[in-house]
């Protein structure tokens, strides 16, 4: 019997902590109802026998929790792959499993970036309309309210290919700590405050990278110059032999 995990952050999300006791199981129940690439053809009537409390909607979750996949009856649960397969790219078998459920429900787009040899869930980026639309009946509505929008896919284009590697991986550090950026202006904005704090300096940018990571900043800043520290500087003193005079009898 397969295995699922859970993120250790889960509880700490406000909007968990703030549903009431039934709410919360139904959202553990989800997660161990659904297949191995988070799909689930959804029955309240199940959920609500095994929590012991009655589920009449699912208007609570928040927009994008759960995706109906049009003409199925069945939704998906992108967190449910966030947290189960860090490396879709995996030849595991049931990672592999997994990406062939989603090419065949169309939630994957297994020739997108190919060069980063990554696979990328278009959930979080662009759905094709006819397909996925968003929570409700048939419909989506965007963070813009507009019924069947869907968030725009980043462009990484205009990042010249010299530079790509390095931005790609502060982007990554920063889908780490699950603080991407939303817009393709926020991206653009990172992208300008990098070159003006390193100069266009390919070299100083990736130290400034690796600045930031090494201690876990949430931002980019300016290198911090090094400086010698106190045990360095005390041992070299102390290394150093002052010139000894020697007297002659007559400097006496």
């Amino acid at each position: 019997m397969p295995k699922r995990f859970l993120d250790t952050g889960f509880l700490e999300q406000k909007w968990i902590r703030h549903l009431s006791p039934d709410k919360k199981i139904f959202l553990i129940y989800l997660m161990l109802k659904c297949d191995n690439a988070g799909i689930i053809e959804l029955d309240l009537e199940d959920a609500s026998f095994w929590i012991g409390k009655k589920i009449e909607d699912i208007s609570f979750l928040p927009e994008g929790y759960l995706i109906p996949i049009n003409g199925t009856g069945k939704y998906f649960m992108p967190k449910f792959i966030e947290w189960q397969y860090p490396d879709l790219s995996s030849n595991k078998h049931i990672v592999a499993q997994a990406r062939q459920l989603l090419e065949k429900y169309g939630l994957i787009d297994v020739n997108f970036n190919l060069s980063l040899d990554k696979l990328y869930i278009k959930v979080t980026e662009t759905l094709p309309e006819n397909q996925v639309t968003g929570i409700g009946k048939g419909k989506g509505i965007g963070k813009e309210g507009g019924v069947g929008e869907t968030k725009k896919e980043i462009d990484y284009s205009f990042v010249p290919d010299e530079w790509q590697s390095v931005f790609k991986m502060w982007i990554d550090y920063k889908k780490s700590r699950k603080e991407n950026y939303k817009t393709q202006e926020t991206v653009n904005a990172c992208y300008r405050n990098l070159l003006d704090l390193s100069n266009n300096d390919l070299l100083q940018a990736n130290r400034i990278i690796d600045q930031s990571m090494g201690n876990n900043w949430a931002g980019l800043f300016p290198l911090k110059d090094v400086k010698r520290n106190s045990t360095d500087a005390k041992k070299v003193s102390s290394d150093f032999v002052p010139p000894v005079k020697i007297l002659t009898p007559n400097s006496r």
